[in-house]
């Protein structure tokens, strides 16, 4: 009789033993990368994000207005304006349907009708930012330091 309580003991322990082992395994083969979930399906490529801020770097030269993008998606435009120029510059953000270099006023200037807003005058060697709402439409950027407007310093901007 006392075999057979020995053997059942015996017995039981195994059983213990052999669930710890198969509950270490399963957890080892999940730290692994396995899964006990049913597998889902392979992902799919995300939808490309709706457009955010644009950001556009504009240099402003003697007498010269070069940004980094012609065009650009309507929104939020942060302008990164460097002068790279020896004279003070500034620029303006003109929206109108003229050619850029059809709005001299007189005195060397241009009209600032439409115009959205502006970085004022700074000094060579400076750099300013400003960000801006612009609708779609085509815009001038253009610096109207007296003088500079006719010496060309203009440039033609599309914002779709």
């Amino acid at each position: 009789m006392q075999s057979t309580r020995t053997r059942s003991v015996v017995v039981i322990a195994a059983a213990v033993l052999l669930a710890a082992v198969a509950i270490g395994l399963v957890s080892l083969a999940g730290s692994l990368g396995g899964s006990d979930k049913p597998s889902s399906p392979p992902k799919q490529a995300a939808a490309p994000a709706a457009a955010g801020p644009s950001l556009v770097n504009v240099q402003l030269s003697d007498f010269k207005i070069k940004p980094s993008e012609a065009s650009i998606p309507a929104g939020k435009v942060t302008f990164v304006a460097k002068n790279t120029g020896d004279a003070e510059h500034e620029m303006v953000v003109v929206r109108t349907d003229k050619a850029a270099g059809s709005l001299a006023k007189g005195g060397g200037e241009a009209s600032e009708a439409g115009s959205v807003g502006e970085i004022g005058e700074f000094k060579a060697g400076a750099t300013e930012r400003k960000a801006f709402n612009l609708k779609p439409g085509r815009y001038v950027l253009l610096c109207n330091v007296p003088g500079h407007y006719k010496a060309g310093m203009y440039t033609a901007f599309t914002v779709r």
